[in-house]
């Protein structure tokens, strides 16, 4: 199904399957030493949360890293959540924990109330160290919420239960009172008026991912290599 969304995008879920790419809602401890070679069962530090001085962005990782991968997204955009728990995403994550890049979020909310609202209780997440957690754990349960309805302030908070340290006044009082309504505005207006064109949409050091290229949202392989060329090419 396709919706046209209040900005034109245009909505489009597709489900990752081996031979299928990540749709779109429009509008390391390898043998080679790469800290991009990340595996997935490394025993990694959690990476640095903290909302740049734009007032935003959120980041993940250490700011000195040699890339920076930004990505817009939509807490209700199916795609997104394919691309948060099939595709490439869980790779990015691990690469910022290794020390590889620095992962840069902008949360837009085009597609309703409870992208807002989801967007406002992510920002509280990382006055608590609890930003990648929480973003993982929404996304998994994406498809649940959002066929009863959507994320609201109380299934917000049922969620967050399911983050160790997660929960606790100054946390439950910014999700009830939207504390961080002014950023989940300023973010939604920094994707509209990005060169993103609709969501998951991903940029290697403030370049677009061409549209063409939609392996780097589902294999780990093709970002891989592409990233180190990225790298490569900063030091020539």
């Amino acid at each position: 199904m396709q919706v046209r969304s209040r900005r034109g995008f245009l909505v489009a879920a597709a489900a990752i399957t081996a031979s299928a790419s990540v749709g779109a809602c429009r509008r390391g401890d390898g043998a080679s030493g790469d800290p991009l070679d990340v595996s997935v069962p490394a025993d990694l530090p959690a990476a640095r949360e903290a909302v740049a001085a734009d007032g935003t962005t959120i980041v993940l990782g250490d700011p000195a890293a040699p890339l920076a991968v930004r990505l817009y997204e939509d807490l209700s955009c199916p795609a997104c959540a394919d691309f948060e728990t099939e595709g490439t995403a869980p790779y990015l994550k691990r690469a910022a924990r290794n020390g590889a890049l620095q992962l840069q979020f902008t949360l837009g909310s085009f597609l309703g109330p409870g992208s807002k609202f989801a967007a406002n209780a992510l920002r509280a997440a990382v006055d608590q160290g609890r930003f990648a957690e929480y973003h993982e754990l929404l996304y998994r349960h994406q498809a649940a919420v959002r066929k009863s309805g959507g994320f609201t302030r109380d299934r917000l908070l049922g969620l967050a239960i399911k983050v160790e340290g997660l929960r606790g006044p100054e946390f439950d009082a910014a999700v009830l009172d939207t504390k961080y309504r002014d950023f989940v505005e300023a973010a939604d207006d920094a994707m509209s008026k990005s060169p993103a064109k609709g969501t998951p949409t991903m940029a290697i050091n403030g370049t677009l991912v061409p549209s063409g290229s939609r392996a780097y949202y589902t294999d780990r392989s093709s970002l891989s290599r592409h990233l180190k060329k990225v790298a490569r090419a900063q030091v020539q």
